[in-house]
């Protein structure tokens, strides 16, 4: 939202400038476009260049957060997306997370960030991190780049994630591995490992259930998708300490798809 009243004041602006240029009467017609796309380009061409020059040290920077949001904020009204949420009361921003979720859309963590309102990162497939464009959104918002197909560097992926955890930057991470379906909302396909953020970091587990984002991929992006985001009470780490991995994962899948058998 905040970068829209940004755009407003831009427009704004520009077509008052153009009122000072001498120019032809026709052009009067075309202040407010022309000033609503300069605004647009300046915008785009300020978030770039923060993106690319801005220090990479803070990923907890309250700023370039402001900028994440508007940004999630843009792409969920872009998809006509209607999220909403219940359990932020769940939520204690002065504690760190590990925060898992069902995951049947390339927009989840997008919605969930937004909806959440608490600084954090996410591990997401290597895939993504391929263009020049989204390395530097990785290293400006400490995401983490994840090789499923590669042991060691996904070793090294869960290491740099548990720094994090213990530097105090909470986590978004999906551990099913991926879309395995669209066909149900379940969280399915435990892969253990995943856990291991949350045993060897020593933070909470925050599990999150997101209800009808798999209708994205499904419905023509012009027409309205309601997706409700339900965030459970926090595991503390006393609870789940003696657990091994699948345990805490069988856990944490109870909780999640507990909303949708009660549907």
């Amino acid at each position: 939202m905040g970068l829209i009243i940004v755009l407003i004041i831009l427009s704004i602006i520009f077509s008052v400038g153009f009122y000072f240029i001498p120019i032809s009467s026709w052009f009067m017609f075309l202040w407010v476009p022309v000033a609503i796309i300069l605004a647009a380009v300046c915008i785009v061409l300020f978030v770039l260049a923060y993106l690319f020059l801005c220090k990479k040290d803070n990923p907890k920077g309250k700023f370039r957060h402001f900028l994440l949001r508007n940004a999630c904020f843009l792409t969920i009204k872009y998809n006509h997306i209607k999220p909403t949420i219940v359990g932020l009361e769940n939520i204690n921003k002065d504690d760190t997370y590990v925060i898992y979720a069902n995951h049947k859309s390339m927009l989840d963590p997008v919605i969930m960030y937004h909806e959440m309102h608490i600084i954090c990162t996410a591990i997401g497939k290597s895939d993504l991190f391929t263009n020049k464009i989204m390395i530097a959104i990785k290293d400006t918002f400490g995401a983490i780049s994840l090789n499923r197909n590669n042991t060691r560097e996904a070793v090294l992926s869960i290491n740099e994630g548990i720094e994090k955890l213990k530097g105090g930057l909470s986590i978004i991470i999906f551990p099913e591995g991926g879309i395995l379906t669209r066909d149900e909302e379940t969280m399915s396909g435990l892969r253990a490992g995943a856990y291991k953020l949350a045993t060897k970091s020593k933070r909470s587990i925050l599990p999150v259930s997101i209800i009808g984002s798999s209708n994205i991929a499904k419905l023509p992006r012009r027409k309205r998708k309601n997706v409700k985001v339900i965030v459970h009470k926090p595991i503390n780490y006393e609870d789940f300490k003696d657990m091994n991995t699948n345990e805490i994962g069988l856990k944490v899948e109870t909780i999640i798809n507990g909303d949708f058998n009660e549907k």
